[in-house]
């Protein structure tokens, strides 16, 4: 049936105070920082759409969006002083909304500390009252109150009198006002009350101003509802698929207060219940011949319509669902006994225009067609649990959903108000839900501490009552090992390592594109998910800040920007910004690809396709904070290494010479709708335009879930002359994708060094007398040294966020111009890339703030964004009549295992015996004293 749903828009993070005192409360709004909220509102209550919900057939609809009465309650007195039964007067509010959007709560200034900020911040009571007419036609009907997303307990009165409480995160809150009431006038008195009376984590994503802010008010739907006193309270359908029927538990309500004999009838199949008392189930077996399975290629759905006739009374309900089979065999998942890998991203509440999620189809319908785009089939809602239209959405689209319980929490079984809630949160959830195919997993939170016993049988408890869906306990937690009532693991570590780059020995030691999970995937038989895989941190694109028009404020970024702007480096925030976020693509690529590589892996949630503007700024996201691009990547580039069919390639290194052979293991990971028959491998190595070397590999049957070898590679590169960069494709026609990786090759020896430069370690006497007679200096610092003038610096980029974790180097990659001279013999793009490890791993960068503002180092080191230091690693400058050349990489020691560092050095090396070499500044002998003062060994990273 056809229902009205409210597109109340988005959400997102911000401030983070705790209730205020009444007195700094701001009553009306002074001015209109969200200008335009009641015309946004008003278009979005044009949106129609099909709503399946567990109640779906009442018999009339009273719409409540509008306008109502309000009165915040900071100090929590309006139940004592009986304002239920007071007429509001004053303050009005535009309800589905927020606080925020109405500009009420402390009016902030400040910049939040490592998130966005909340221009209005109100935590505790308010109170929300308007007048509804109830009219002749319901006389003798049941009435109920619909809220779709209260945020958080509500409790409620009708004229008066209380109706009770509610205070799930998940769930609209429904309130059952009885047979009695009587036609003609009425008020509805709503107090809610956002304070934290459950812990649930302050970082939970359900109710944490780092994602979707601690907001208060009511998004969604706000409705009357009547039906007759005999009616379908609810639909449980569980698909039959070998049987292509579906099994349809029917709960009767009955509020007549007699028994009552019913009809329910669905298609062509009736039964008769008895409804002795105030509620009673029925089963029906509904057949669907010939309907086609729901999956992640075809969002198949079918209908279902249920009616009810007892005597007088009438009732329908109305849905759809789909014929779908998530199951577990052996470490793979299977849908519709099909294997699946997931292909996921988190979503984290993040919505900065509103301040809370997407309460319409089409909102939530835009994600996952992005998220399509680029090759994902599956969503981690990270403690909490999406709104029915990100489900319907999802069945439309075959998204697969890992739903959690709102919490992240470390006192699980310890505290037992929370333990409490968790159960019927997880038991309102099923019901609410549980119908939507796309709804596959449930996860009782986010990294949960506590009793583990008591969180298994939480979820033994949660699988018996309702076995149509997968479930896991805790989306990774330090037990680490799967727990018995698991069906499946979310993990970063586990006994044997991390299954990701970050932590990984891959960290210290460049292990090329060999790196798989075999050895995690062995140790457990049941499925691994590669937990929060990626948060490789990208320098933000300033631009953005126009986007954010609603309840949240950058005014962090515009701090950030400010700080870059004083350093003179905002000319350069668009080339940093590309850089850093091309060398993360990178990374997240790998990381993707090493679980792709993975026979009987379970799939990996990115940590994340979208920013993260909370916990420290994580802008961690290939996409910004609205899903809009960076420019960093397009679709089809990540769909070639994240799709359904996956071409892959394991080679030892990514830096080789030319007295080598470049061996590659070709392969593929299929997860496709059917098998690959005679699946050719078609490669080609180049340089540019001119072709290396190419091939196919022989014809192989590639069967669903399988990660196949289809063929080494062999190719000697004595042809190589020069330094060069070449690429590795390989296409897989028969799956219509392709995949490439970048390696380079350098001469197996060095050049004979030029005369006329002199090489140092430090700036000693002699590197002083060199350039007092005019002569040229290069001057590079040894690896391991620390300086005063300098900070250190790996190869990897910041992880998640440096004020979140501030034991990193800090930096998000180099930055330099190709086609500078000095990097003529050194193949790069302007960015970090494989080939950079062996120079800047246990490396440093030199902090130049003190330098011109026009002075551009040859190789910059893009700082953080929390401190923007302007950072060189490579710069030039005259020294009296000498020249100078400093590296604050090490050039000299272990050349013979470092070829691109040893082609770096060639490189600039020849540079600076050309005419070429002529810095244009010359900084200060006192700058360039303090960068190499107190040389020292640096710690352990």
């Amino acid at each position: 049936m056809i229902k009205t749903q409210i597109a109340a828009g988005e959400a997102r993070a911000g401030e983070g105070l705790n209730a205020v005192n009444s007195h700094a409360m701001v009553r009306r709004r002074e001015h209109a920082p969200l200008h335009g909220w009641k015309e946004s509102y008003a278009m979005m209550l044009a949106v129609l759409v099909l709503a399946a919900l567990p109640l779906a057939g009442q018999t009339g609809v009273i719409p409540l969006e509008g306008t109502w009465q309000f009165r915040l309650d900071a100090e929590k007195s309006g139940s004592h002083m009986k304002w239920h039964e007071q007429r509001f007067e004053g303050d009005v509010i535009f309800l589905p909304g927020s606080t925020d959007q109405a500009g009420f709560g402390l009016k902030t200034a400040a910049a939040s500390r490592g998130w966005l900020s909340r221009p209005f911040v109100y935590e505790g009571a308010a109170w929300y009252q308007r007048e509804v007419v109830v009219p002749g036609a319901w006389r003798g009907k049941r009435l109920e109150l619909f809220l779709e997303r209260p945020h958080w307990e509500t409790r409620v009165w009708l004229d008066g009198k209380e109706q009770g409480m509610r205070n799930s995160l998940s769930t609209p809150h429904v309130y059952d006002f009885g047979t009695a009431v009587e036609p003609g006038r009425h008020t509805i008195t709503i107090c809610v009350d956002n304070s934290y009376k459950i812990d649930v984590g302050r970082n939970a994503h359900s109710v944490t101003d780092h994602t979707q802010t601690n907001w208060n008010g009511i998004a969604g739907r706000i409705e009357l509802r009547s039906a007759d006193p005999v009616w379908i309270g609810q639909i449980h359908i569980t698909p039959q698929l070998a049987a292509m029927s579906a099994r349809v538990r029917v709960t009767v309500r009955n509020a007549t207060g007699r028994p009552v004999t019913a009809r329910l009838s669905a298609a062509e199949v009736t039964t008769q219940i008895e409804v002795p008392g105030a509620e009673a189930t029925a089963e029906l077996i509904v057949p669907y011949p010939g309907a086609k399975p729901w999956d992640e290629y075809e969002g198949n759905l079918q209908p279902l319509t249920v009616s009810l006739a007892a005597g007088p009374f009438r009732h329908q309900w109305q849905g759809r669902f789909g014929l779908r089979e998530i199951a577990v065999r052996g470490r793979q998942f299977t849908l519709n006994g099909r294997p699946i890998f997931l292909r996921g991203t988190l979503e984290c509440n993040i919505f900065p225009l509103t301040g809370y999620p997407p309460m319409n189809v089409e909102g939530w319908a835009r994600l996952f067609r992005i998220a399509r785009q680029y090759g994902l089939n599956h969503f981690r809602f990270h403690s909490w649990c999406p709104p029915e239209a990100a489900f319907e959405a999802a069945d439309l689209a075959g998204f697969t959903l890992h739903v959690e319980l709102p919490v992240w929490s470390g006192a699980v079984g310890k505290d037992p108000v929370l333990t409490e809630f968790m159960r019927e949160e997880g038991r309102r959830i099923q019901d609410v839900y549980g119908n939507h195919p796309s709804f596959t997993m449930l996860c009782l939170g986010n990294e949960l501490r506590g009793d583990f016993d008591v969180m298994d049988q939480m979820l033994g408890e949660l699988k018996l009552r309702d076995p149509r869906r997968l479930y896991t306990f805790s989306a990774d937690h330090v037990r680490r090992v799967p727990g018995p009532t698991s069906d499946y693991y979310v993990a970063h570590n586990t006994a044997s390592g991390p299954v990701r780059i970050h932590g990984a020995r891959y960290a210290r030691t460049n292990d090329g594109a060999m790196r798989d999970h075999s050895a995690h995937a062995a140790r457990f038989t049941i499925p691994m998910v590669a937990h929060e895989l990626g948060q490789w941190v990208t320098l933000p694109d300033y631009s953005e800040i126009g986007k954010y028009q609603g309840v949240l404020k950058p005014r962090n970024l515009e701090a950030f920007r400010a700080q870059m702007e004083a350093r003179g480096l905002l000319g350069q925030n668009r080339e940093f910004h590309l850089a850093s976020g091309r060398f993360a693509w990178r990374l997240y690529k790998e990381d993707i690809e090493a679980s792709l590589r993975t026979p009987d892996w379970g799939g990996v949630q990115l940590l994340q396709l979208q920013d993260f503007p909370g916990q420290g700024e994580a802008l961690i996201g290939l996409l910004d904070s609205f899903w809009e691009t960076k420019g960093i990547m397009e679709p089809e580039e990540m769909r070639g290494f994240f799709g359904a069919t996956t071409a892959l390639a394991k080679f030892a290194k990514f830096a080789w010479t030319n007295d080598e052979t470049f061996t590659a293991t070709l392969m593929a990971a299929h997860y496709g709708k059917t098998p690959l028959n005679g699946a050719v491998a078609e490669w080609s190595l180049t340089d540019g335009s001119a072709t290396v070397a190419s091939g196919a590999t022989k014809p192989a049957e590639i069967a669903l879930g399988q990660v196949a070898s289809l063929g080494v590679i062999n190719v000697p590169l004595a042809k190589v002359a020069k330094a060069s960069r070449l690429r590795l494709e390989v296409r897989l026609p028969a799956a219509r994708t392709q995949n490439f990786w970048d390696i380079w090759v350098y001469p197996n020896r060095e050049p004979a060094p030029p005369g006329g430069i002199l090489i140092s370690r430090s700036l000693d006497d002699a590197a002083r007398r060199e350039l007092a007679q005019g002569g040229k200096v290069l001057l590079t610092l040894p690896a391991g040294v620390q300086t005063s003038g300098a900070m250190p610096m790996r190869f990897l980029p910041v992880f998640w966020s440096l004020s979140w974790f501030p034991k990193q180097p800090g930096h998000l990659g180099i930055y330099c111009d190709p086609a500078h001279p000095a990097l003529a013999s050194f193949p790069t793009s302007n960015g970090s890339d494989f080939q950079w490890w062996d120079v800047t791993e246990n490396s440093a960068a030199f902090i130049l703030n003190d330098t011109p503002s026009a002075f551009r180092p040859i190789v910059q080191v893009i700082d953080d964004y929390h401190r923007n230091h302007k950072l060189g690693a490579v710069f030039e400058t005259r020294a009296g009549r000498g020249r100078l050349l400093v590296s604050s990489f090490d050039l000299v020691n272990d050349l013979s295992t470092r070829p691109a560092t040893r082609q770096l050095r060639a490189s600039l090396l020849a540079y600076m015996a050309s005419p070429q070499f002529d810095p244009q500044f010359e900084l200060p002998a006192a700058l360039l004293d303090r960068l190499f003062a107190n040389a020292a060994p640096k710690e352990p990273q």
